[in-house]
């Protein structure tokens, strides 16, 4: 009787387009993204790295995920550094007006009209395969770039237990930089956005990101945020990696 009602439950919300699946606390589900960072990243107090930074949007998400993490969020453009910076000042925040990549040196960053897509890199703008193809580029500016192992030397950091990377296309140089944290085993999680759908001329192939990952001992947890621009394949989609034990 109680599995019936359990399925008839089920075809309900299906018939909707919602669907229901278990939860088990404190260990992944891989349903929501906040759930199952809380279950890999150990502790109250994590130490994360927001690399994309943007106008706080991450930060926002790992401070209602976490007690009190540590956050050194980056953001290199300086219009949005501006936006960021405005925000109310929080305990534990540390705002870098900086990028990262594989080497460090100074390098001119795409400023888009939506700075969500701002880039080093140049939008595709065939409009056959990039819905963003006509984006407008407002500014080109040049701006600092480090590569993480420098950085967490420099500042003496040791340990990253989490990892974010949201840079348009840009993610392999960034993960590059961060050979030797990585190859260590000094990063606990990585979660970073994967592009299927060519969007930026000469970005990040999600399949090397995958290897790469893949040799430095993290596995994939799951994926969130799936996007299907044209309804079938998938065209880009957030990707949460554990290091394994």
């Amino acid at each position: 009787m109680k599995k019936r009602f359990v399925d008839l439950a089920k075809a309900g919300l299906s018939s909707l387009g919602l669907f229901a699946a278990r939860q088990y606390p404190n260990r992944v589900n891989g349903y929501r993204l906040t759930d199952d960072l809380s279950a890999i990243v150990p502790g109250n107090t994590p130490l994360c790295f927001d690399i994309g930074a943007n106008k706080g949007q991450t930060i926002e998400l790992l401070q209602s995920t976490f007690k009190q993490p540590v956050i050194h969020a980056f953001e290199p453009a300086s219009a949005t550094f501006t936006a960021l910076s405005s925000r109310a000042p929080d305990a534990g925040v540390y705002l870098h007006q900086l990028a990262f990549g594989e080497q460090i040196g100074v390098t001119e960053f795409r400023n888009c009209q939506q700075s969500e897509l701002s880039s080093f890199l140049p939008l595709n703008r065939n409009k056959a395969e990039n819905i963003f193809a006509e984006e407008a580029v407002v500014s080109i500016e040049s701006v600092r770039v480090e590569t993480l192992d420098n950085f967490c030397t420099t500042h003496h950091i040791d340990h990253i237990d989490l990892l974010k990377i949201d840079t348009q296309g840009f993610e392999l140089p960034v993960l590059r930089g961060g050979a030797s944290l990585l190859g260590q085993g000094k990063v606990g999680a990585v979660l970073l956005e994967l592009n299927f759908a060519p969007l930026y001329e000469g970005q990040s192939d999600p399949l090397e990101i995958l290897q790469l990952m893949r040799s430095h001992n993290m596995r994939l947890v799951d994926y969130y945020e799936k996007e299907r621009v044209s309804g079938k394949e998938l065209s880009w989609t957030t990707a949460l990696f554990v290091l394994h034990a």
